[in-house]
């Protein structure tokens, strides 16, 4: 019987990703690369959000491209976002089929499986995000705001590099346990960067055990999961902007109810009965948690 640190590390291992999923990744992305500078003039494009912070949790879903628009491009910021946004998802649907792509709030998402439950070793979505850099961060359109909005995915990227650093490298597996949690959960926390954003702030040195912190971030997340969470980079609008009431209730239960189970866990192991405190941490933390 294994113990319950021995687990998470398991658990820890099978949340990275495989050499097929890396694959996988890079050959539909260049596909999409290809379709949006085959139509429109683009200065560079690049991999953003959770798939390059490397938070992202399995099975691959919704991994991020900004596409910076180029000269010729610069007249979609003056037209409403979801111009531009469309343009996207006609152009990609040209490539990769109508019921293919769909529009999105910030983007356009080519869907290249429409089972996503536990697709093992596939990409099951790409995003992709029209941007205009400025000098100083990025603008992207907003359909639901209806304006275009700043934001700045490098930044983002160095915040939870420094982080993971202070942490020794834990914080990033941390949040792929947690988002992976979340999506155990019926993704009651919505977007998952709002995990992140949230870790940032709640995880502190010193990093104890993963089993600890999972139960500590349970109980400190459902005493600020009604407060507002900023974007990290001071630049777009808040980061928990979809979190309505409704959904925050339906968070504080599912945290309220992790929190509970976790200390059970807990217990259980200070008690010797692995086998028990395992059982538990699986129904926790979904099927990727070993139970034995």
């Amino acid at each position: 019987m294994i113990t319950v640190d021995e687990a998470f590390e398991t658990f820890r291992q099978r949340l990275e990703l495989s050499e097929t999923e890396r694959t996988d990744t890079i050959r539909k992305h260049n596909k999409v690369r290809d379709c949006i500078r085959g139509g429109f003039h683009i200065d560079r494009d690049f991999l953003t959000g959770s798939y390059d912070r490397h938070t992202k949790t399995k099975p691959l879903k919704d991994v991020d491209i900004f596409f910076t628009l180029g000269s010729k491009e610069q007249h979609w910021r003056s037209k409403a976002p979801s111009e531009v946004l469309d343009a996207f998802v006609d152009r990609l649907r040209g490539e990769f089929g109508k019921d293919a792509v769909q529009p999105g709030r910030r983007c356009a998402t080519v869907e290249f499986e429409r089972n996503t439950s536990e697709k093992e070793g596939k990409v099951l979505s790409i995003d992709a995000v029209p941007a205009i850099e400025l000098s100083d961060c990025y603008e992207i359109p907003d359909r639901d705001l209806g304006k275009w909005i700043k934001t700045d995915p490098e930044i983002h990227a160095e915040k939870s590099t420094t982080k993971n650093k202070n942490l020794n490298g834990k914080w990033v597996p941390l949040v792929k346990m947690l988002k992976r949690w979340n999506r155990s959960a019926d993704k009651p926390i919505k977007p998952s960067f709002l995990i992140e954003v949230m870790a940032q702030d709640l995880v502190d040195d010193p990093f104890t055990t993963y089993p600890g912190e999972v139960r500590r971030f349970f109980a400190a997340a459902l005493e600020g999961i009604r407060q507002e969470w900023k974007d990290p980079a001071g630049l777009g609008p808040p980061v928990s902007d979809q979190m309505t009431p409704d959904l925050i209730k339906k968070a504080e239960a599912a945290l309220r109810r992790a929190e509970t189970e976790a200390s059970r866990a807990v217990r259980l192991a200070q008690q010797g009965k692995q086998g028990e405190a395992l059982a538990v941490w699986a129904s926790i933390m979904g099927r990727y948690f070993p139970k034995s």
